[in-house]
């Protein structure tokens, strides 16, 4: 889209204010030229949503200390500071505004050669590195012309037109009494900083203090409303509630299991493969258990689950035999060995290869509906812990349509292992979509068309 005269700012996500872009640059054309009476027009309704907004108040400040509005000044400078202008830039314009006051002052006193040399002063400090030839004769003609001086014939043209070259400009020195001021409004803003950096961090405190109480209070309720719906399902049902008493620890979030049941009883899947058990297994077993008399006459669903870790593989059995479900899912114990990918990285992953292929054998793969949980190895255990979940599984069920449901989603490592496989996928022409499902963590599901080699 084309760049017009007025672009946008954002001021939140759901409202733009239109703003000028061409403000700052016309602006410090006036303050050049030492157009006081039109920087003053500038308004904080017209400053506050621009995105330069803190160099337009010093600008404005400028054209108020010009014009002897000392209050104005003052309120603009302080504006200027608050949207974050740096106090080098605040300090050259405002101390260039005094050269151009004295340059006034001497002007009007008929003091051609003092004049032009506050001028040029008043340009030097506030316009360093510009061509301050140009830059003070625009300043001097128009200060004149504003003085009502531009045809006095005190002022000579050559004084207009043979102006001293910058590098050798000996800047006019401020009297005392505005040397005084500046160390005095300077012992001011310093202690008016240390005030402000010690609120601000009283302030870091109390957030912080609230951040974490409002930590442990949400954990709680979490854990307590947990509790009391695991203790009314055990009352009903006699089955033991998946949830840790200790702490508020849900293996799987309870938004990402909800999306899970949808997902099982909207697609008719003829295998789940997860890889990392744990209460998402037994949430899919009983899933499947519901369903297996709508699949009839079909098969029941094959569900195969993959844990590395002794510890976790008995709990997961434990669940699963608690709820009557042990001999629903083919649950293996798969200690993690460095696997080497199509890619040419090695990664430690699932001893799986061997169970994927006998599984493949008894599923023809024409017109099979796969589901791939992936919520495992750890992402301790490297970076890109979970890509391997696709190359192993693409590999044993060539010719199959394959679902793949990545979670932890919030996390980068698996936006990175998301993006490889769609390259991945592209690569090897096997057409794909993708959809990002918005939970606490998120989660990634990338579904393939089925494919041949």
């Amino acid at each position: 889209m084309a760049r017009g005269r007025s672009q946008y700012h954002a001021v939140s996500e759901q409202h733009l204010v239109p703003y000028d872009e061409n403000l700052l640059e016309r602006s410090r054309a006036q303050w050049q030229f030492g157009d006081w009476q039109s920087l003053t027009k500038l308004d904080r309704d017209t400053l506050q949503h621009h995105p330069d907004r803190a160099k337009l108040a010093l600008l404005c400040a400028a054209g108020h200390q010009a014009q002897g509005n000392v209050a104005e000044a003052r309120q603009h400078t302080r504006l200027a500071i608050d949207w974050g202008c740096s106090k080098k830039l605040i300090s050259q314009v405002l101390i260039s505004g005094v050269y151009n006051t004295l340059g006034c002052a001497a002007a009007i006193n008929g003091q051609e050669n003092r004049a032009i040399r506050h001028f040029q002063a008043a340009m030097h400090t506030g316009a360093a590195g510009s061509d301050m030839q140009l830059l003070t004769q625009a300043r001097v003609g128009h200060q004149l012309t504003q003085l009502g001086l531009a045809n006095n014939a005190t002022f000579s043209r050559a004084a207009l037109t043979d102006l001293p070259a910058s590098n050798t400009l000996q800047l006019p020195s401020l009297s005392k009494g505005f040397e005084e001021m500046a160390e005095a409004l300077a012992k001011q803003k310093a202690h008016l900083d240390a005030q402000l950096k010690k609120q601000a961090d009283e302030l870091i405190r109390v957030r912080q203090f609230l951040d974490s109480s409002l930590k442990k209070e949400v954990s709680n309720a979490a854990r307590q409303i947990e509790a009391a719906v695991g203790l009314q399902g055990y009352f009903a049902t006699g089955e033991l509630p998946n949830i840790n008493t200790e702490r508020h620890t849900w293996p799987i979030s309870p938004d990402f299991a909800i999306y899970l049941i949808q997902l099982l009883e909207t697609n008719d899947y003829d295998v789940i493969i997860e890889f990392g058990s744990g209460l998402s297994t037994v949430i899919v077993a009983k899933t499947l258990a519901k369903m297996t008399e709508r699949r009839q006459p079909k098969p029941p669903v094959a569900l195969l689950s993959f844990d590395h870790l002794e510890r976790y593989y008995q709990q997961t059995l434990a669940q699963l035999t608690q709820a009557g479900l042990a001999n629903a899912v083919q649950l293996e114990l798969a200690p993690l060995q460095p696997y080497t990918a199509p890619n040419g990285n090695t990664y430690p992953y699932y001893t799986c290869q061997a169970a994927l292929a006998a599984l493949a054998d008894k599923h023809p793969p024409k017109g099979l509906r796969v589901l791939v949980l992936v919520d495992g190895p750890p992402a301790a255990t490297g970076p890109h812990a979970r890509y391997p979940a696709a190359p192993t599984v693409l590999a044993a069920f060539i010719g199959a349509q394959i679902d793949f449901l990545l979670d932890d989603y919030i996390r980068d490592d698996e936006k990175e292992i998301a993006a490889l496989w769609q390259a991945e996928l592209t690569a090897s022409q096997i057409k794909h979509t993708t959809t990002e499902i918005k939970l606490a963590k998120d989660a990634c599901l990338i579904r393939t068309q089925a494919f041949q080699n």
